[in-house]
């Protein structure tokens, strides 16, 4: 029982508030309620096709426990990150971040690494895999929520988290103008398809992040991206698979027209042969 009290009390958004409160966002907090390997796994059952990745904002973690299975079901690796306060509390465009911020920040890189770290090509090893069908069969797909996003992007072009094949970005909405621009460069350079999904799109704060970013991508022509409207969580299922159709990473159903399945194949074919080991270019 004393277990199960702490594990609840490690994941209730209130009380880490509370101690960030008590505390003043000092080391000390920061080591008491981080857990490593703070996330939740749900394994394929056979070999994995593709890989999920999934960093929800803060109290949103039970929107995708469905998505999770979802994609579980369909033999899909998912790992789910479970949010923390400090990722609302912190600036990601501060350009001289406190102890503290700096202290979660080499703490939570940590946590990403145990998240992206996929078992994926130890399987392909294991069934005697070619290295092209790691690569063309099993994506590594990040999905980043709200707050989520930005950090992770700032990793990404830092170098110090591996890029994934594509990026799923539901809600990644920063209000201050510093970070919504950091976002849309990050964007418009990164080399992997980007699928950016609102909930209400025709709202202000999303109509300016979605000017900056329309900038950005006119700026440096960048491709591969796609932007749509959320439309409830089993559509939402639908969109990412749709959208790994085209990408051709999922196969076409069967009654799909012969002139579709062909592009589809020939889609899979002209994808880089390892994006994932792909970084992001220099900062200009």
């Amino acid at each position: 029982m004393a277990a199960l009290a702490l594990a609840y009390w490690l994941i209730t958004p209130a009380s880490q508030a509370q101690t960030l409160r008590q505390s003043q966002l000092s080391w000390p907090a920061f080591e008491q309620y981080q857990a490593r390997g703070q996330m939740l796994h749900f394994p394929a059952s056979s070999r994995a096709q593709g890989q999920l990745l999934i960093w929800p904002e803060l109290n949103q973690t039970h929107l995708w426990l469905p998505v999770a299975h979802y994609w579980q079901q369909r033999n899909w690796e998912v790992r789910l990150l479970l949010p923390d306060t400090a990722q609302q509390v912190f600036d990601p465009s501060s350009e001289h971040p406190s102890p503290a911020q700096q202290a979660w920040l080499t703490l939570q890189l940590v946590r990403l690494a145990e998240l992206t770290a996929t078992d994926i090509d130890k399987d392909a090893e294991i069934n005697g895999d070619s290295d092209s069908d790691k690569t063309t069969t099993r994506p590594v797909v990040m999905l980043a929520q709200g707050s989520a996003a930005l950090w992770y992007q700032q990793w990404v072009d830092t170098e110090q988290l591996i890029a994934p094949h594509a990026l799923i970005l539901f809600d990644a909405l920063p209000q201050p103008m510093a970070q919504q621009k950091m976002l849309a460069v990050s964007l418009a350079r990164s080399p992997y398809p980007v699928l950016d999904i609102y909930r209400r799109p025709d709202s202000p704060l999303a109509w300016h992040n979605q000017q900056r970013r329309q900038q950005q991508l006119s700026r440096r022509e960048k491709t591969g991206y796609a932007q749509q409207r959320f439309n409830g969580i089993e559509n939402l299922n639908k969109q990412i698979a749709g959208w790994l159709v085209r990408l051709g990473w999922l196969p076409l159903p069967p009654n799909a027209p012969h002139y579709l399945k062909e592009q589809h194949h020939e889609s899979g074919i002209s994808r880089p042969r390892n994006p994932a080991t792909i970084g992001p270019p220099a900062t200009p």
